[in-house]
């Protein structure tokens, strides 16, 4: 976990340097593959869950549209919803143990 994490700042460092040089349409994308790739580091911690391997597979669909200059606003709107979603239940489930 340790090093996915390293690996992930790293990942972000280098995207926030490049997107200086690069095209602005570069940034969604970019945040997309960092959100993708947190998702990966979570499920080999905390196990599958079926919500946010769904999200990540939508993350690896959008990401080929993204290039193509396809209206993402929608899908990653729908995309948001669901991982707070999930970060929501996560909570409670945290807090009902606690009790």
């Amino acid at each position: 976990m340790r090093e996915g994490l390293a690996l992930l700042a790293s990942y972000l460092l280098s995207s926030a340097r490049g997107l200086l040089d690069e095209p602005p349409d570069y940034g969604h994308f970019r945040c997309m593959d960092g959100a993708r790739r947190a998702l990966e580091l979570l499920d080999a911690e905390s196990g599958k869950d079926p919500r946010v391997i769904a999200v990540r597979t939508r993350l690896d669909e959008l990401s080929s549209a993204a290039m193509n200059t396809q209206d993402i606003t929608g899908p990653l709107d729908d995309l948001c919803l669901e991982m707070a979603r999930v970060v929501k239940d996560s909570m409670t489930r945290e807090t009902d143990a606690k009790s």
